[in-house]
């Protein structure tokens, strides 16, 4: 296993040392399972989300060959 030092927030340190207590495991086990944990699922690609397509007949409401019916409809819309 390879030696390094690092430098962690005391915050950290005091919940790795509870996690060292409660687990009766060493800093460096710990640390290092952690450490991989966190850098896999990093690494891991995300899924696209599942795109469903969903169609219906919609049926015209409006005659778009008769511009007199389609300029009726935009102008009720915008009253």
């Amino acid at each position: 296993m390879a030696r390094t030092t690092i430098d962690i927030d005391t915050p950290l340190l005091r919940e790795l040392k509870k996690l060292q207590a409660r687990e009766g495991r060493s800093m460096g086990k710990i640390v290092s399972q952690l450490l991989a944990e966190a850098l896999a699922r990093r690494t891991r690609t995300p899924q696209p989300p599942k795109f469903q397509w969903t169609s219906r007949p919609m049926h015209a409401l409006v005659d778009l060959s008769d511009k007199e019916a389609v300029y009726g409809v935009l102008d009720r819309d915008t009253e």
